[in-house]
């Protein structure tokens, strides 16, 4: 048996937030998932996704005994954010946050 946490599902909010649910996950020698639960983050437009992930990891490792995101599946995270994070979502995201 083994203990993983990896990337269940990534969403994209309107205002270009990208949301992570991770998977925390005890799996067998076969593959077999044997039991799962799920830890969710998001990221703001713009945002320190390496900050995050190290407070993320340490919640995970620390607080709830599991196994931390690995770099590979930060990655895919980061993969992401050129796409979603232009320009205009950034500039509208700090004006956003300027203004409240």
């Amino acid at each position: 048996m083994k203990k993983q946490t990896i990337i269940d599902q990534i969403e994209i909010t309107r205002d270009g937030t990208i949301q992570v649910r991770f998977a925390k996950q005890v799996v067998d020698d076969d593959g077999t998932v044997l039991n799962s639960a799920y830890h969710r983050t998001a990221f703001p437009p713009g945002h320190d996704i390496d900050a995050q992930m190290a407070a993320v990891n340490e919640n995970l490792v620390r607080d709830l005994k599991c196994m931390p995101v690995d770099a590979a599946e930060i990655a895919r995270i980061k993969a992401v954010t050129p796409v979603v994070w232009t320009k205009a979502v950034k500039d509208a995201h700090r004006a956003k946050m300027a203004a409240q």
